[in-house]
């Protein structure tokens, strides 16, 4: 696409007059995209990569959309992004090429809810939203949205990642008004698709190419490529993976997991055994994000541990991946093709998957799915003899507390007795002559304790 300025987008006086305001002179190709299709009310998803280009383009278009409004006393941009810092980027380039602090709302999810509820029930123009944080707004103060001129819904790859409670689906539900959709995404699977396509009907898809790789659409996985699982015994993922791990080393592996969480503990388990390990997810800057891919890359580091984060989306050609563990079975058999994409040539290369008892689901759609069967891996060792000695504690027969408990009271008992009368000794006791008279001192005692 050739450059163009700004000036030669149709763009009105007052958002021309805010981009001479910050630093920017011509217009990208996505901003030419983005930009001329939704001034064009054309509804479009595009692959757009992180960052200021996007963020910008993002921007401007809403800005416009607010120029052309017939009232601005009104809601008429709602965009929705994955994270608190992307959201306020786009807030701040919005207030930067505005000059107004009023024009635009950010309810991310870090921020006063108070505040955010004020602001979108005076309908501010543009709000800039996390969907979980908008949409329990929206629940709690029974707001919707009759006047959108313009929906943008940024990093989608990750908001369908993260939506696990369906708040995009509950946000479409309050949105009243036919509006111009505007879809970003860094890769365009299947869980994309069908959520994209419930918000726009027919978007002009642009930027996702032809190639296996970029327009979403998987790569077969190699014949020579070996897959395997291992079925993990109940609580004993980690130590699953540390004995497969003790018994396979390589030099690269990737290991993707479902949450930035287990990333964490994974990363902290790995650094106590000595082991090199960096780890990626959302809420990492970009800054920070492109260190440790180059750390990994560089090979300065021995294990990448990946959660939120599509394989789709990791450029690892080159890097000569020898193995790719998921710690977590992935939800999709075109996410299971992608990580097998990561997996080099050689004779050692591989794709495991753990599998506990809760992934067995998965893994069966998956193998029905990708018509192939990972092959059976053995428990490592380790793992074996931890099960072994775990099921021979647990057949330790228990004592019979109660048991000692009664006869403890049964001693106790007979220790607060009385002493029994003996008459062993006695003329006349038990073993004592009845033929005696019974007189004197031993008829005394008889008496006493008959």
């Amino acid at each position: 696409m050739s450059t163009l300025k700004f000036e030669e987008l149709n763009l009105s006086s007052d958002v021309l007059n805010g981009i001479k305001n910050t630093q920017l002179e011509e217009a990208t190709d996505l901003q030419q995209t983005v930009i001329s299709n939704v001034v064009n009310k054309q509804d479009l998803m595009v692959k757009a990569e992180p960052g200021d280009d996007k963020n910008a383009a993002i921007a401007i278009a809403a800005l416009e959309m607010i120029s052309r409004a017939e009232s601005k006393d009104t809601s008429r941009v709602l965009i929705l992004t994955a994270t608190a810092e992307i959201a306020r980027q786009i807030t701040e380039h919005i207030t930067t090429i505005s000059s107004s602090d009023e024009l635009c709302i950010c309810a991310d999810d870090e921020g006063d809810r108070d505040k955010q509820a004020e602001a979108i029930a005076a309908q501010a123009p543009v709000i800039v939203a996390n969907p979980s944080r908008l949409q329990d707004l929206l629940k709690e103060h029974r707001f919707i949205f009759r006047n959108l001129d313009l929906l943008v819904l940024d990093e989608l790859h990750q908001m369908v990642n993260n939506d696990s409670d369906g708040n995009l689906k509950q946000i479409k539900r309050r949105i009243l008004s036919d509006c111009t959709t505007l879809i970003c995404s860094t890769t365009l699977d299947e869980n994309v698709k069908k959520t994209s396509s419930s918000f726009a009907g027919n978007p002009a898809v642009i930027g996702f190419g032809t190639d296996s790789n970029s327009n979403g659409t998987p790569p077969a996985i190699r014949g020579d490529l070996k897959q395997g699982y291992i079925k993990v015994p109940n609580r004993m993922k980690i130590s699953t993976l540390m004995a497969h791990i003790e018994q396979t080393p390589t030099d690269n592996c990737v290991i993707f997991t479902a949450s930035k969480r287990g990333t964490d503990r994974l990363y902290r388990v790995l650094k106590k055994r000595g082991l090199k390990a960096t780890s990626l997810h959302r809420k990492l800057s970009d800054e920070k994000r492109a260190q440790r891919f180059a750390n990994f890359t560089n090979s300065d580091v021995q294990y990448l541990l990946v959660s939120d984060f599509s394989a789709a989306e990791l450029d690892l050609d080159g890097v000569g991946v020898v193995q790719v563990i998921n710690y977590d079975v992935p939800n999709s058999s075109d996410e299971y093709r992608f990580r097998a994409a990561l997996v080099g040539n050689g004779k050692n290369a591989r794709i495991v998957s753990l599998v506990s008892k809760q992934d067995q689901s998965d893994i069966s759609q998956l193998e029905n799915e990708l018509g192939q069967t990972p092959d059976e891996i053995p428990l490592p060792d380790k793992v074996k003899q931890k099960l072994k000695q775990r099921k021979k504690n647990t057949k330790k027969p228990r004592s019979n507390s109660r048991g000692k408990r009664e006869r403890g009271q049964q001693k106790k008992s007979n220790e607060m007795q009385l002493p029994q009368p003996n008459y062993d000794k006695l003329s006349g006791g038990r073993s004592g002559n009845y033929d005696e008279e019974e007189t004197g001192i031993v008829k005394f005692f008889k008496k006493l304790f008959s």
